[in-house]
């Protein structure tokens, strides 16, 4: 058994604008996931489906060809091996279950998640 205390929890991951830490089991996990406005998620797939939960704020996540904005107590499931991708409305706090991940725990993800105003992109 392992229990985890969000506001004391020291081993979360931080990347431009998004900040998580996460809950690991024997096959699944959690990730308590806090996104500054305009943080982003770039566009991915993965053989895992994520169930997300909103807390607070809103975060516009793509599947496929659908755009979802999810606000305080809603949620999206993200099936297994369809791309997607977000972007964080405003601050944001959510939780994202899903199966073992390790790059999760490793963080070895980092580049997918960013904030556009610290990026410049060439033209």
């Amino acid at each position: 058994m392992k229990f985890y205390d969000w506001k004391n929890h020291e081993d979360r991951s931080q990347t431009d604008g998004y900040s998580r830490g996460v809950a690991v089991g024997e096959k699944m996990m959690m990730a308590h996931v806090q996104l500054d406005e305009g943080a982003i998620t770039a566009p991915h797939a993965h053989a895992h489906e994520e169930i997300i939960y909103v807390v607070s704020g809103r975060w516009q996540v793509t599947v496929g060809d659908q755009v979802f904005v999810l606000e305080a107590n809603q949620s999206l499931v993200v099936p297994p091996n369809v791309e997607h991708s977000s972007l964080a409305l405003a601050e944001t706090l959510a939780v994202v279950a899903t199966n073992y991940r390790p790059e999760w725990r490793e963080n070895s993800d980092f580049w997918l998640h960013y904030n556009t105003d610290n990026h410049l992109w060439a033209v």
